[in-house]
This record gives structure tokens, sequence and C-alpha cells, in this order.
């Protein structure tokens, strides 16, 4: 159509503005009937970026202590996945693990720099956690072309130009040094132009997982420093104690700066009232998805009446009744369904981001404050994160 419409406002051009159905429905008559081409440029990067599944096998696994390893991921070709997706540093691939029974979804950060993924390999470490029904499982069974189903590169824990301060301070313990190897990794090879001062916090020395490979990338990169701050013995230039507000400041050397965190619950209980202290905006503090609640019954808002009980929760899914599950209140919906076999959609488990998002139909659940990420229109209709919710009484849910 040769016709234009200027809008400058609804409210100075209301009958222009009036007229864009009409317009559209005139540009669309005159479309041709072909389909447009399935493999056209835009539809191939999106593809390439976004795979539903990535199929993925055990390249090498090396030991990095007694609970730690670290595993190279390379695509499994015979399965379909002919090149690793890209990723920015920061992000995660999560994995399907069925173990025994159960059909488990976790996420792990990778830790190798996104250039390494050019030449089809991801790097992702996993250490072991007390209880962990996951890591235990990888640990104890991960060899060297082990098979493995995985989503494509996801989370917001990166750097964003626009918004974040070119100047970071990160704070980390070792469970959550990934995002920031994989950052000074991109540091030292040049693909990511930014600051990047590590504050590493342990209880000694000899328990700081890949210092070895941090400080090697700080004296190859002078946009990379790491500062460990180890609470139970003293270290030659290293600091001791906690991770505190004069510390940040100390290491910051500018009055402009953002400030990464990632790491255990742990961690973040004693770092939150140290940043607050230090008023920043709130765009220039970032959190790392860290899973799970460790103790929920622990949370000041937690109904302590619940603790002890068990509800069930029956689960839909194409209108179908699919399971009926037992669930203790202090463990999330997501790992009880898990638990039973029930396969939900998942990824970061930490309620950011809204993979798993389903629909309570009767019950009530509760959400801790600090990962309701909901939008408002999710929490109004009975939009429910399992990841992250923990059932009050019995339930009806629906999951995608």
């Amino acid at each position: 159509m040769s016709n234009r419409i200027i809008v400058r406002s609804p409210v100075k051009d209301v009958r222009n503005f009036t007229n864009i159905p009409e317009m559209r429905k005139g540009v669309i008559k005159e479309a041709p009937e072909t389909p447009l081409n399935a493999n056209n440029a835009v539809n191939s990067i999106a593809n390439f970026l976004h795979p539903p599944t990535q199929f993925l096998k055990v390249k090498q696994v090396a030991e990095i202590s007694k609970d730690t390893r670290a595993y190279i991921l390379e695509p499994d070709t015979a399965h379909g996945t002919a090149k690793l997706a890209y990723f920015r540093p920061g992000q995660s691939i999560s994995v399907i693990l069925e173990i025994g029974s159960a059909i488990v979804t976790r996420a792990f950060t990778i830790c190798s720099s996104p250039t390494r993924s050019l030449d089809d390999e991801y790097v992702i470490i996993v250490k072991k956690k007390p209880d962990g029904f996951a890591s235990d499982f990888i640990l104890n069974t991960w060899r060297k072309g082990t098979q493995i189903s995985a989503s494509a590169p996801f989370g917001e824990f990166y750097y964003q130009a626009l918004r974040d301060s070119k100047k970071i301070i990160g704070i980390s313990d070792n469970y959550g040094i990934s995002p920031f190897l994989s950052m000074a990794e991109a540091i030292a090879d040049g693909s990511l132009n930014l600051d990047l001062t590590l504050i590493f916090a342990a209880r000694k020395q000899n328990e700081a997982i890949m210092s070895e490979r941090l400080n090697e990338l700080a004296e190859k990169s002078a946009h990379f420093k790491v500062v460990y701050v180890f609470s139970d013995e003293h270290v030659f230039k290293c600091e001791r104690g906690f991770v505190t507000k004069s510390l940040i400041e100390k290491y910051a050397t500018s009055s402009k700066f953002s400030i990464f965190v990632s790491g255990t619950q742990t961690l973040y209980n004693r770092v939150v009232p140290q940043i607050a202290e230090l008023k920043l905006e709130n765009k220039y503090i970032r959190f790392a998805a860290n899973g799970k609640i460790e103790n929920p019954a622990s949370l000041p808002d937690f109904p302590k009446d619940a603790i002890d009980k068990t509800f069930l929760c029956k689960v839909v899914h194409n209108g179908k009744n699919i399971a009926t599950v037992p669930c203790k209140a202090t463990e999330t919906l997501l790992t009880s369904l898990e638990r039973d076999g029930v396969k939900v959609p998942s990824h970061c488990s930490s309620g950011e981001c809204g993979f798993c998002r389903s629909k309570v139909i009767k019950g009530n659940v509760f959400i801790p404050d600090g990962v309701d990420s909901r939008r408002l229109a999710d929490s109004s209709y009975g939009v429910i994160h399992p990841c992250c919710s923990y059932p009050m009484s019995d339930l009806t849910i629906v999951i995608s």
C-alpha cells in the first residue's frame, strides 16, 4: 500500500491512530499467500542460539578436589546436535537427570569462556552438596561418553553495558565461582570488555576451588583481579574475616561500580546487609539465581504450624489428572513432583526464569518474598513457580 500513517500521539492525531487497524488489514490482504521460508536467516540464527534441547556428551572429566569435578561437554552429533549454542559469560544450562524413578532438572553455570563454545566445548563444575540428590548422582555416574540432554543457555546474570557499570565487584564462595570464572576467562581472551575484581570468600586457602586458574587469569589480564577472604586463617596478601562494606569499598577504587553476587544462601545472608549500607542504585546490584532455599522453615514468615505437615498435590496436564503426589510443606512443589517421577519443565530452580510456571486450581502455597519474581497478573490469577512454592494445604495444579 502507498498510504502512510504518521502518529504523533494518540491525543494529537486520533483519526490517524484509529486508521491503523484498517491499514494493517490492507497490508495483510496484499501479502502473498506463499508461506515464508522456514529456513530463513533469522530462524536459523534463533534455532542455533535457542535450541529446545541440546544433546551433549561428556568429553573429559577433571578432578578439582575430593568432592568437586569439572566436566567438559561436547555436542552429541549422533543424536542431532551439531554445534553448541553460544552464550554470555554468567549464563547456565539445565540438564535432565533420570535418577531411579525421579526425573530431575538442575541448572549449572558454564564456567568456560563463550569463545570455547565455538570449538564445541562447554565446561561446568559440579561440587558435592550436603544431601545433594543431583550432585551425588552426577559425581557417581558421569564418565567420559555419558550422554546428556540439556537446555539452551539461559539466565540474566551477565554484564549488560546499558545497565551495569563497566567496573564490577564480584562476590563469591565455592558454590558460586562458575559465572565469575567464565567472565574472567572471557576478559582474558578479549571477548568481554570490562574490569572485574572478584572477592572470593572461603574458610581456608586450601578450600578455595579453582584458585590456581583464577590466579593465572589475573596474571594474564590487567582487567581481572582476585581477592581472597579467609575466615579461619591468616594468609599472606589475603584478607581475613568476612566480606564487609569496608572491604568492598577498599577494592571498588571508584564511586561508580556494580556488584555481582553468586553463591550459597549463607553468603547472601551475610553480604546483603553489607551491600545495603553502600546505598547503590538497585540496577547496580545483581544476584545470581542460587537454587532452592536450604532451610525454608527458618524464614521468619514461614508458617510454623505447617513445618511437619505433608499435603497431597493433584497434578493436571492437558486436561487429565496425571498424578497425586505427597508433598512436604518444607520442600518445594518441584522437588516433590520430581521425586515422584512427574516431569515438570524447569530451568533455574530459583523462581527467576518462570519456565516451570503452573496454575493453582485449588489450595494454598507459601512463596518467600525474596524469590517471588512473578508478574502481578500471574500472582492475581493463581500462577506460581513450583520451584519456589511450598504447599500449605492439599492442592490441585495445572502444569505445562
